[in-house]
């Protein structure tokens, strides 16, 4: 027997070693051991009554082959064997394979079946389509997939099935351990005698009471017509062995009829997605009954009607039970036939939670997704969960008094998965399992909140409501606008809840609210003051100032939303300073949008929509003015006319104005705003007979009628108004309405009239069928991608056409199904002429061709009409995908197309436009081997980062420079043993040659680099670094380094400010770094020897010691190589004339010396100066800095204090002690102004100031000659009056200079006057203005005159 030929096999290692008498004597005792009884063997007959278990192992069975050899098969004849990488067989070719690997002992293939030994089976998993495949295979060799162990296998019901058709077998018999049950080892020792068996239990044979004769006469009556042998052999636990021994379709066939003739009929449920039934029946049932045919199995599936219907199309969580009745053999056939069909249609399943509560949607999701991301970690799923921040269909539950709450599934609302489908399965089993402990966990509580802040609380993309998530673990249920409730509900686990209450209540009450009532700023506004603001407001939100302001002020705006009440805006911020600032712009705005700037006119609210569809543009690039309709919800008759004003071409978005209109402003708005008003109203008026009608429309037409009315419409001039078409509110109604000029609406309404009686009659044709013959070559063109034009066909002439084996049938009227064939037919012809050409390119440079998402193959479709076809890469894939669809990367795995190699690139399309494509695509084939050349640099990964630059500066510029592409590994991809990493540069060879050398010049540099510490005392660094890194950028430039500021950076790095450490790292090439280390070196050890020395310097001559921006000091320490100290200006005492001299002695008594000489008093000549002309000389100072800049002369007053300014006399307070002018005040408070006028003769100072004059003799003398000019001129000014002029907001003194100091020179010249604007601005600074008393006056009036035209003067 097989088995004992296995078991010896199985005991050959150990006795591999014993001498040939040993194994004779133990062969001796094993047969004398052995003393066979009767009560043994077992009853054939009495099968109803099998014998207890045996005890000894479970027999070793064959693995079930297509050929099995029960003797050593010769090289030769093994060669001959088929080789096993043949294709899958389909379902119908492989019915007599799966008969050889049956197993009825299988629980989950036959749930019904009994009599094997029951082994126990891991907990059943929840259903993904139907539920979770088994993890594991057993694989046999070369491919053969083994049983599937019963542990595996045994599992509720609701299992999926195991796999279905398998894959050709191997020629080699292997031996292995496999469960007892209807197994088919065969054997076949010699061509022509082939051997397979069959195990039943006793249950799975029909009782010897049924059978119509004897089990030996079937037999012998089945052996005698068959030209096999079958015999009946007892197996362990009573399992009973059928063999059947003879040719192979001979012994097949003899079993499967023993089967049929002694098996009992076993009946099979298996539950496959609702989905895959139309795959399982096939068109007209053929599918299911070649099945049945096949098999000899009867499968019943449930009708269409019997079946429950999926809430959405794309939810794969609905099953059916197939069920399969036969013997036990075709019974399992028939179920592996439904299997293969199930598991090619459901790889991918699309599922739908939808007994999930929306208020565990934020908790499954985690704060920012973090769960969900999670959870699709290294699965091949999607998982969407809809966010859950607002109610809309039902409110939360009411918190209970005790207990958890009760959260009700959403009925429009569920968590979707898609993706594969056991990984899919795993997704939900976890996301059902959080849901069970969130049910224990989860409870509410509600808070109320006024509305207006609940915006605080959620943001526009809901980042607050993650981050209070992540902060306090609750989430926030917000009532939608339509509610007029204020309650906001808190979920999360009962010890968190306070913090989220906290949180929230934080997050509302953290801003600052003001109110601005823009209705009081134009409280006399014709229309009234209510309604001009409500208009005023709509356009605000219309052109977006709104927005506008919130992001420029950091603030949220919330408007009035009732009709009722007052206009008040609320502005919340949290800055004070930006409220201010917002209430003020706010102001602006109304304020330059007075009443006169709107206008209402009433129109019929049926002509709204023409006038925005077709006249609002002209008004507003005719007439600069916008029109603002009403909502249609409103249905208010006035619409509003708001002037602009006429843009030049080219000035880009409108900006909206801020300033109060002035007089002639307001004359051009009315002007403009008449002039539309008027335009609008004759087009309307010339409209004015406008009727309507009522027709009958079945809602089944009500698509249809619409497309009717939208198609006789649309080529309508912009002058007529088209007619408006609205149907009954109630889905059963059959009621239409037709409103628009009155010879429309007659017109239309008898078409609408005659298009339903019409569609009536198609209704009683709709069965008609009209079928012709199509080149089956032409239906992808036919079809066109994804179906677009069959579907332009369908709905332009009202039939259903479908294409099918070289025929198309269409369904429909019969007058319109001629005209669609007729076009089709068209359309055959025009395509017959169409050529196909076959191109040889390689694969890998099929991508580089196809583009980034096929854009260069669809450009090529696009232009020549034409197919291009890749070899593609998805089995699944349509023939009328496109070629970028199909594409993927070389080298990949192909499910290639019939009969094109992976090589082959396919053209097809009229000749003319294929002939063109060809030559383009070898164009580019040509265009991408001249740029295909590629090289790898060998580089640390280290040096990465410096090769990249800051922001891929350096890389980039590389790329630039060169025109190759670089493509830099990752910072995640590992290095090779040496730490390096490769760099790819692709392009053509000049571009690859030139990068390359580039990036392996900067390579050198970087391998070639060294890095050394140096230990310099702290104290030295400053003075190392020096002024602006002046002193550290000499020693790498003197050493051979770069200048640049990144490379200097590199080269030298001190540790940073407020660090204890004093290591300085210098790096770069061996001979900079010494050079750089030794040049370090000797400066400190000059600091260490420096000494410091201390001389006093009176502070008025410090200036000369620093010059201009510090020039002085650093030519001072460039010279002389010392460091320079001057006292800062805040300096006291004694320490304000001590200026510190350090470096080297020798050093140090040079520039003392130098520096001595410098500040020595030089010989001054002293002038007495009348104390009452001193400030007129001055002149604020400009005086003395013209006498040093020019003549290097310097002035003191040998310790007298200069006279001070005239003081103005304290003017009025305005708008009551503010410091600045409200927003709501008139802007007729610029007049609240104050001046005064003196005599220069009215000046009080009396007596002589000394000015000393020092500098060189040269420089003295002029400037003496300077004093004496400067004395006369103050002299003759002194019978002229000086003007005092206060404005109360100084931020309009910028109106009286002008751009570049225009103004102000206008106003001197005009007047003849000296006026002196003051340079802070600060309020209470006067303007001076010297002159006669009339050119005073006349300056004062001018300067008013601009104020109050905001810079314009009239």
């Amino acid at each position: 027997m097989a088995t004992d030929a296995a078991l010896n096999e199985a005991s050959s290692a150990t006795s591999h070693n014993l001498t040939a008498a040993e194994r004779l004597r133990e062969k001796h005792e094993a047969d004398a051991a052995h003393h066979p009884k009767a009560e043994d063997v077992v009853d054939e007959d009495d099968i109803a009554h099998p014998p207890s278990s045996m005890d000894f192992a479970p027999e070793p069975e064959i693995t079930p082959t297509a050929i099995d050899a029960n003797v050593p098969m010769s090289e030769k004849a093994a060669g001959k064997q088929k080789a096993n990488d043949e294709p899958p067989q389909n379902p119908a070719d492989a019915k007599m394979n799966d008969f050889q690997s049956l197993n009825t002992q299988s629980e989950e293939a036959f749930p019904a079946l009994g009599g094997a030994p029951k082994i126990s089976a891991p907990a059943p998993t929840a259903r993904a389509w139907g539920a979770k495949k088994p993890s594991t295979v057993h694989a046999g060799p070369n491919g053969i997939n083994g049983h599937i162990p019963l542990a595996s296998m045994a599992s509720s019901r609701a299992s999926t099935p195991t796999s279905g058709v398998l894959s050709p077998v191997s020629t080699n018999a292997t031996i292995q351990h496999q469960p007892r049950g209807l197994s088919i080892p065969q054997h076949m020792p010699m061509p022509g005698r082939h051997s397979e068996r069959i195990h039943f239990a006793p249950s799975q044979l029909l009782p010897r009471d049924q059978l119509k004769k004897p089990l030996q006469e079937t037999l012998r009556v089945l052996n005698k017509r068959s030209k096999a042998n079958v015999e009946m052999k007892p197996g362990p636990n009573g399992v009973i062995i059928f063999e059947g021994t003879g040719p192979v379709d001979a012994t097949r066939q003899a079993l499967k009829d023993l089967a049929k003739e002694v098996g009992s009929k076993q009946q099979v449920k298996i539950p496959v997605p609702l989905s895959v039934r139309p795959h399982i029946v096939g068109r007209g049932g053929t599918v299911v009954q070649g099945i049945s045919k096949r098999t000899g199995a009867r499968v019943q599936i449930p009708k269409a009607e019997e079946t429950p219907v999926p809430g959405m199309d794309d939810d794969d969580s609905q099953t059916i039970d197939v069920t399969i009745e036969g013997d036990a053999v075709a019974a399992e056939m028939a179920r592996r036939e439904i299997e293969a069909i199930v598991n090619e249609r459901t790889s991918t399943v699309n599922l739908r939670l939808r007994e999930i509560p929306a208020e565990y949607f934020p908790f499954i999701a985690g704060p920012h997704n973090s769960h969900i991301n999670a959870l699709e970690n290294g699965r091949q799923v999607q998982i969407q969960i809809p966010h859950y921040h607002t109610w809309s269909d039902q409110p939360p539950p009411q918190r209970p008094s005790s207990g958890m709450p009760q959260f009700v599934p959403s009925p429009s609302s569920h968590i979707r998965i898609s993706g594969d489908r056991l990984e899919a399965q795993e997704a939900r089993a976890e996301i059902e399992r959080q849901v069970q402990e969130l049910q224990r966990r989860i409870t509410l509580s509600q808070i109320e909140i006024e509305r207006s802040r609940h915006q605080f609380v959620l943001d526009n993309n809901g980042a607050t409501l993650h981050d209070i998530l992540a902060e306090t673990g609750c989430a926030v249920i917000m009532p939608p606008a339509s509610e007029g409730t204020e309650i906001l509900t808190v979920t999360g686990p009962q010890d968190r809840l306070e913090s989220g209450i906290n949180k929230i209540m934080d997050l509302a009450s953290s801003m600052q609210v003001s109110k601005v009532d823009i209705a009081r700023q134009h409280a006399n506004a014709p229309m009234g003051a209510q309604a001009h603001a409500r208009a005023l407001t709509r356009y605000l939100q219309r052109r977006q100032a709104i927005e506008q302001l919130e992001r420029q002020f950091d603030a949220r705006i919330v408007l009035p939303t009732s009709e009722a009440a007052s206009m008040e805006w609320q502005i919340f911020h949290k800055d004070g300073r930006n409220g201010i600032r917002a209430r003020q712009d706010i102001s602006n705005l109304i304020s330059a949008h007075p009443p006169e700037r709107l206008r209402h006119v009433e129109v019929e609210p049926f002509f709204h929509q023409h006038i925005h569809h077709q006249i609002a543009k002209h008004v507003r690039d005719e007439f600069g003015v916008h029109v603002l309709i009403p909502e249609e919800a409103e249905q208010e008759p006035r619409i509003v006319l708001v002037y602009e004003g006429l843009e030049p071409r080219g000035a880009g978005e409108y900006q909206l104005p801020r300033q109060r209109p002035s007089d002639r402003d307001l004359a051009e708005f009315e002007s403009s705003l008449r002039q539309a008003q008027e335009h609008i109203l004759g087009l309307v008026q010339g409209h004015n007979d406008i009727g309507a009608a009522n027709v009958k429309v079945p809602p089944k037409y009500r698509e249809k009628v619409l497309k009717l009315v939208r198609r006789e419409q649309q080529h309508l001039p912009p002058s007529e108004i088209p007619v408006q078409v609205s149907f009954g509110s109630s889905n059963n109604s059959d009621e239409c309405s037709l409103r628009g000029p009155s010879a429309a609406v007659e017109g239309l309404a008898e078409e609408i009239v005659d298009f339903v009686e019409t569609e009536m009659k198609d209704e009683l044709e709709r069965g008609h069928l009209t079928s012709f013959d199509f080149p089956q070559k032409y239906a992808n063109y036919l079809i066109g991608k994804r179906g677009e034009n069959i579907n332009k066909y369908r709905e332009e002439f009202d039939v259903d056409i479908q294409v099918k084996d070289g025929k198309v049938n269409i369904t429909g009227p019969k007058a319109k199904a001629d005209v669609a064939k007729s076009k089709i037919l068209a359309l055959g012809k025009k395509i017959e002429d169409e050529a196909t050409h076959i191109l040889k390119i390689k694969p890998q440079y099929h991508r580089d061709m196809i583009g980034a998402k096929g854009s260069q193959v669809n450009q090529l479709q696009k232009k020549y009409n034409v197919r291009v076809q890749f070899p593609r890469t998805a089995a699944t894939v349509d023939d009328d995908r496109s070629a970028a669809d199909d594409a993927s990367e070389a080298g990949s795995v192909r499910n290639r197309r019939p009969n094109q190699a992976p090589d082959e690139v396919i053209i097809r399309g009229p000749k003319k436009g294929a002939d063109e494509a060809r030559d383009e695509l070898l164009n580019l084939l040509q265009w991408t081997l001249d740029n295909s050349h590629t090289s790898n640099v060998s580089v640390a990964k280290t040096q990465l980062p410096s090769l990249i630059g800051q922001g891929g500066h350096e890389m980039e510029s590389v790329r630039l420079l060169t025109g190759a592409q670089i493509v830099v590994p990752g910072s995640g991809e590992s290095a090779d043993p040496n730490g390096r990493v490769q760099i790819q540069i692709k392009g053509n060879k000049k571009q690859v040659e030139d990068a390359k050398k580039l990036l392996e010049q900067k390579i050198k540099v970087f391998d070639d680099t060294i890095t050394r510490s140096l230990d310099i005392d702290k104290r030295y660094h400053k003075a190392l670094i020096g002024s602006g890194g002046a002193n550290i950028r000499n020693i790498v430039v003197n050493a051979g380094g770069s200048d640049d500021r990144r490379d200097l950076a590199r080269t030298v790095r001190f540790p940073p400010q407020g660090s204890d450490e004093s290591t300085i790292r210098i790096e770069g090439s061996k001979a900079l770094v010494d050079k750089v280390v030794a040049a370090i070196e000797s400066f400190a050890g000059q600091r260490q020897n420096q000494t410091t020395e201390t001389i006093e310097v009176a502070p008025a001559k410090h200036r000369m010691l620093i010059g201009r921006g510090g020039d002085a000091r650093r030519a001072l320490e460039t010279q002389f190589k010392i460091s320079l100290d001057v006292p800062r200006l805040s300096a006291q005492g004694a320490a304000r004339f001590q200026v510190k001299i350090s470096g080297q002695p020798v050093d140090v008594e040079k520039a003392k010396s130098h520096i001595l000489e410098m500040v020595k008093d030089q010989e001054g000549e002293t002038f007495q100066v009348p104390r009452k002309y001193h400030q007129a000389i001055s002149d604020n100072g400009q005086f003395f800095r013209r006498l040093r800049n020019d003549h290097k002369v310097t002035v003191d007053h040998a310790g007298q204090h200069p006279p001070q300014r005239p003081t103005v006399a304290a003017r009025p307070q305005v708008n009551g002690g503010a410091s600045m002018p409200l927003i709501i005040d008139d802007q007729d408070m610029i007049d609240n102004h104050h001046f005064e006028m003196i005599n220069g003769e009215e000046h009080e100072d009396e007596g002589e100031i000394p000015w000393i004059l020092r500098g060189p003799p040269d420089g003295i003398i002029n400037a003496r000659i300077m004093l004496e000019k400067a004395l006369e001129q103050a002299k003759k000014q002194q019978s002229q009056a000086v003007g005092y002029l206060v404005l109360p907001d100084p931020k309009t003194y910028r109106f009286i200079i002008g751009q570049g100091g225009s103004q102000i020179k206008s106003i001197r010249n005009q007047t003849g006057c000296k006026i002196t604007v003051p340079r802070d601005q600060s309020q209470g600074s006067a303007i001076e203005i010297v002159g006669t008393r009339e050119g005073v006056e006349h300056a004062r009036d001018i300067i008013l005159d601009i104020v109050q035209n905001g810079g314009r003067r009239d």
